[in-house]
């Protein structure tokens, strides 16, 4: 069942809301030159894939992305020469598609802090010259208009898209993303965390369909958010 409806505060274009059960998602547009990695992308003329965005060092955010049929020595030489890029490490350089961790030396919009606040975290994000396209998941509308009244009091632009109804994700009471809790269960069931191991990272790479490289990135972040949702939390 699905209905359209306006979402408050945002103009008169309906967004269309479809109707299923427990949690709200949401697509949506931010628009601003500050946020991180737009100007990377206008420099090389592409689309940037987001596959992960965690809190790195000093709580500032660290993203793993990805770009295809961008010169591997451009990108290195855009990432190099960006204020807010404190570091970033090549995961795959090659001309069909290369992934880098980046890590950021501020949040200059506030944005990915109120998402946090929100115990809401981006599920899948694009980033183009104008600013980013991001699905994220919400407890609830009002959540999602929290982070809307967030937004405009900053530069950054929010445009909803899409928003519907949708059965609760168990991984989002741990602060997982979908590729952190994909991840976590099929080395459980591929046996990875056995003694003796019954499959390494190789064999889980495989299954994944990724690198060994960014597999493992994916489970030691996603370890550290379980124990932060967990043990850290009572401690």
């Amino acid at each position: 069942m699905e209905r359209v409806e306006a979402c408050p505060g945002v103009g008169v274009n309906p967004v269309r809301i479809e109707r299923s059960a427990m949690s709200l998602a949401c697509e949506f547009k931010l628009h601003s030159p500050e946020l991180p990695l737009t100007s990377v992308a206008a420099d090389l003329e592409t689309v940037l894939h987001v596959e992960d965005v965690t809190w790195g060092p000093r709580e500032f955010p660290a993203l793993v992305f990805s770009a295809a049929g961008v010169d591997p020595d451009r990108l290195a030489d855009r990432l190099d020469d960006r204020p807010l890029i404190r570091e970033s490490v090549a995961l795959e350089s090659t001309y069909a598609e290369s992934r880098y961790r980046v890590c950021l030396d501020g949040d200059p919009t506030g944005v990915y802090g109120h998402l946090v606040e929100l115990r809401t975290y981006p599920v899948g994000a694009t980033v183009s010259e104008r600013g980013w396209t991001v699905s994220a998941r919400f407890a609830d509308r009002s959540d999602l208009d929290a982070f809307r009244n967030a937004c405009s009091g900053t530069d950054v632009e929010f445009r909803p898209l899409r928003v519907f109804e949708t059965e609760a994700d168990p991984a989002d009471d741990y602060g997982l993303t979908a590729a952190q809790h994909e991840a976590l269960l099929a080395a459980t069931r591929m046996g990875y965390f056995d003694i003796p191991r019954d499959a390494d990272l190789a064999d889980l790479a495989d299954e994944l369909e990724t690198t060994t490289s960014a597999l493992s990135e994916r489970l030691r972040r996603g370890h550290r958010q379980l124990i932060d949702r967990t043990i850290a939390r009572s401690s």
